[in-house]
């Protein structure tokens, strides 16, 4: 085996001109496999461990049937909690700011 084959072979370079290449694609497919396998899985573990700068928001209703926006703010640590959606906006723009 001459010492640049190995090179030939990784690239599939011929070693000769009367050489076919020889490919062989599935060890590759595999790996694409479990890369789009394992991707969400590890967007998510890095998501729970790092947590989140974005503000979570959930939306609840008072006793007499109100929506209520409650936003969490991971940076600050505080809950604000907004009757219009307008009210919420409004702070989601204005705490980039602050």
């Amino acid at each position: 085996m001459k010492p640049n084959s190995l090179y030939a072979q990784l690239e599939l370079i011929p070693e000769s001109p009367e050489q076919p290449i020889q490919t062989d694609y599935s060890l590759g497919r595999a790996w694409v496999g479990v890369k789009a396998r394992l991707g969400p899985v590890g967007t998510a573990l890095l998501a729970y461990f790092c947590g989140s700068t974005d503000p979570r928001v959930r939306l609840r209703r008072d006793r007499r049937g109100n929506t209520l926006f409650i936003a969490y703010d991971p940076v600050s640590r505080q809950r604000h909690t907004f009757s219009s959606e307008q009210a919420l906006r409004v702070w989601a723009d204005q705490r980039y700011y602050q």
